[in-house]
């Protein structure tokens, strides 16, 4: 027999169910490649592009299949990856990979659902010799996004809309500083002006919400230290980093306005996830008995899926990071086999009494 005391703390164990369950790791790591490989897109059925050893691969979340030579930086919805072989980028679709050609020089970051590749390509101008801009392609035909100020740019990232984002230089030969920008309506604008050099925007989502890294120290390094920020409709957020004076990137954002990067120094660098005002290490949101250390962070879909690297024992992979599921059912039974405890001992008191 319970006596009281003992049932009472039984109740309050089963009644804690649900604030023990909230301290269980967010996220899974589940390895998709082999060692030195880097994972650097997502799309919403949670398939992940990459390359390792200079090949380009596609994880469908059971199988790995290699694309070739080069490097596969984005997919979209339908399963489209974008990247780059040798000089060229490509867009592969169907089993058919396409390169884009017509200029000296191209490469591909980025696609949205409606096949639209961004991306950069070189080539000779008569005023300035070779230049660099950042192109859209689609259905083989090539557009010039053109520059914000100076004479090279490049695009990374592209939403539902078609509204890209990259950077763009503004002059000052011959390290040509770049600034962040956002071609939309036939016009590329500079969104955010830095004090330091080197800044540019990584990856938009279908609300214009715009995400990268700038530097904010003009008399400091020439690179670095640079802090990722967040643009919203001109609202300019920096992101920051959890340790003072710390490097940090963004490279995602998903429409729940989710960012993923990396902060800390090269030699160590950890994945982050920014949310609701909130800047997370990714290591505290996994098991630390798993002995992985997230240290990049590249795409997040909109289920909340990470496509990053980790690394273990000295070998580094591509790994995308699962939610655990949510599991209702311990704290519904637990409150459910308390009640009947409590309902029990007071029977059992009631019977005592008479």
């Amino acid at each position: 027999m319970l006596t009281p005391s003992l049932a009472r703390l039984a109740a309050g164990l089963f009644l804690a169910l649900p604030l023990l369950a909230a301290a269980d790791p967010r996220y899974t790591v589940n390895v998709l490649a082999g060692p030195d490989s880097r994972a650097w897109g997502i799309n919403l059925s949670g398939h992940v592009v990459g390359d390792i050893g200079g090949n380009a691969w596609v994880h469908d979340g059971s199988t790995y299949t290699g694309l070739g030579s080069g490097i596969a930086f984005g997919i979209n919805d339908s399963g489209q990856i974008a990247g780059a072989s040798g000089n060229n980028g490509f867009f592969y679709s169907d089993g058919v990979m396409t390169m884009i050609t017509g200029w000296g020089f191209t490469t591909a970051r980025g696609l949205n659902n409606n096949g639209v590749v961004v991306g950069m390509a070189e080539f000779e101008d008569a005023e300035n010799g070779f230049v660099r801009h950042a192109i859209s392609w689609q259905d083989g035909v090539s557009t010039d996004l053109g520059t914000v100020y100076g004479f090279q740019s490049r695009a990374y990232g592209v939403n539902s809309q078609g509204h890209v984002v990259g950077g763009s230089d503004i002059g000052g030969a011959p390290n040509y500083p770049f600034t962040p920008f956002l071609y939309r309506d036939g016009a590329m604008t500079e969104i955010a002006q830095f004090p330091g050099p080197w800044s540019e925007a990584t990856a938009i989502n279908d609300h214009d919400q715009v995400v990268g890294f700038g530097n904010l120290f003009p008399n400091g390094p020439e690179l670095y230290p640079r802090t990722a920020f967040l643009w919203d409709d001109g609202v300019l957020t920096d992101i920051g980093a959890l340790s003072g004076g710390a490097n940090s990137f963004a490279y995602g954002i998903n429409n729940a306005s989710q960012v993923v990067g990396w902060f800390g120094d090269f030699g160590n660098p950890h994945a982050f996830l920014f949310e609701a005002g909130s800047f997370l290490d990714v290591n505290a949101l996994v098991d630390p008995a798993s002995g992985w250390v997230i240290s990049e962070a590249n795409a997040i879909n909109d289920l909340g899926q990470i496509a990053g690297t980790a690394c273990r024992d000295g070998s580094c992979h591509a790994v995308r990071l699962d939610l655990v599921p949510a599991v209702p059912e311990p704290a519904t039974w637990g409150m459910l086999l308390a009640g009947c405890t409590l309902v029990g001992w007071r029977r059992r008191s009631k019977r005592a009494q008479r």
